[in-house]
Order: structure tokens, then C-alpha cells, then sequence
């Protein structure tokens, strides 16, 4: 039976230029910088359609009055270790994500215009495979996946979110979005898989 090692996302956070480090702010939901590395495992195919998920939680700051955008791109990387012998080697297109919550803080200005782009407004963890196989069908169709990522495009934008961008405790300025990954296990060819998430946020919309 083959089975595959699944893939360690890394997700790190840089800004276009610094004129926008002021207006705006990423971080973790410690007020850390943004570098999260979430695995999903060893990932064995079997009867279940059920994807195997995980997720990354981040919060967004922004004082700019025309509001933000957060913009993704996804580098994907395979290392097999088998022949490929007739399979298929899992790419980047096997891989769902989607962008689940978008949850205010507190002290957020309202109303609230975030909106979350085509294709990424899902949770990539509900779709079970009907064949066995993988059951995103790209941002297109509503279901995106990082091959969807690999040129770099938005995935939220919103309205300004407080009037200053202040970290630490007591801080409810912000927002915590949580966006999920998530594969089926199938029949691939062995392999290692590595994918690489750089989030940038800028002016919007």
C-alpha cells in the first residue's frame, strides 16, 4: 500500500514596503511575527473520503482609510521517494484551502466590509471525496486549492479595521482569520511535500 508523507506549510509574513508597515500590521495571535509551521502527518490511504486538515489562526490590524488586503503566494515542492511506477505524484492542486472565519475583536469599527475573494470562502476540510480522489476543483469553482496561489492573489480585503494598530495585551483591534488546509489521502506516489505561504498585507481594496 502506498502511503505519503504529508506536507509541513509554512506560512511567513513580509510587507511590500514599509510606508505600509505603518497603515497595517500581521501577526500571530500572540502579537508575534508570522511564522507558523503546521503539518498533517503521515497521510495513508484507506477507505475514509475524509480530508485530513489543519489550520493557522492570524490576526490583521489596519488604520488605513481606504482599508487593506491580504495577498498569498504558495511555493510547492515534492520529494519522492519511490518510483513514480504508473501513480500520480501529488502537486499543489491536491491541497485545499480556504479562509474559514474572519472574527472582529471587540474594539473594531463597524460596520464590517471584509470580504473574503472567490474560491477561498470555504472550509477545504468538509469536502469528502466521492472517487477517492481529490475533490477541490480550484478557486474557479469555488473550492481553491494552493496551485490557485502560485502567481500570488488576494484573498481578503476589508475596511479599515481600527484607528490605530497597536499590540499587546488588552489590545481589540483587530481581526483573527483562520484559514484551513486540507488533503485526502490517496494512492501517490511516496513522497515528502513542502509548501511555503508568504502572506503580504497593503492598502486596499
Amino acid at each position: 500500500m502506498y502511503s505519503r508523507h504529508a506536507t509541513v506549510v509554512l506560512i511567513t509574513l513580509s510587507l511590500p514596503i514599509s510606508v505600509f508597515a505603518q497603515s497595517h500590521r500581521i501577526t500571530n495571535t500572540a502579537d508575534a511575527v508570522l511564522v507558523a509551521s503546521v503539518g498533517l502527518g503521515t497521510l495513508t490511504p484507506g477507505s475514509s473520503a475524509t480530508p485530513v486538515a489543519t489550520q493557522v489562526q492570524f490576526r490583521v490590524r489596519s488604520r488605513q482609510a481606504g482599508g487593506y488586503r491580504v495577498d498569498c503566494q504558495a511555493s510547492f515542492t515534492t520529494t519522492a521517494f519511490a518510483p513514480v511506477a504508473g501513480g500520480t505524484t501529488v502537486s499543489a492542486s491536491d491541497v485545499g484551502v480556504g479562509i474559514t472565519s474572519v472574527t472582529p475583536a471587540s474594539g473594531v469599527l463597524l460596520p464590517r466590509a471584509d470580504v473574503i475573494s472567490a474560491g477561498f470562502n470555504y472550509d477545504p476540510s468538509t469536502k469528502s471525496a466521492v472517487n477517492g480522489l481529490t475533490p477541490f476543483a480550484g478557486a474557479a469553482s469555488g473550492q481553491a486549492t494552493l496551485a490557485d496561489l502560485a502567481a500570488g492573489m488576494k484573498i481578503l480585503s476589508g475596511n479599515k479595521v481600527d484607528n490605530n494598530i497597536n499590540t499587546g495585551g488588552g489590545t481589540t483591534n483587530y481581526l483573527t482569520i483562520t484559514i484551513k488546509f486540507a488533503v485526502v489521502p490517496q494512492y501517490f506516489t511516496p513522497a515528502n511535500f513542502t509548501s511555503v505561504v508568504t502572506v503580504t498585507i497593503s492598502n486596499g481594496p
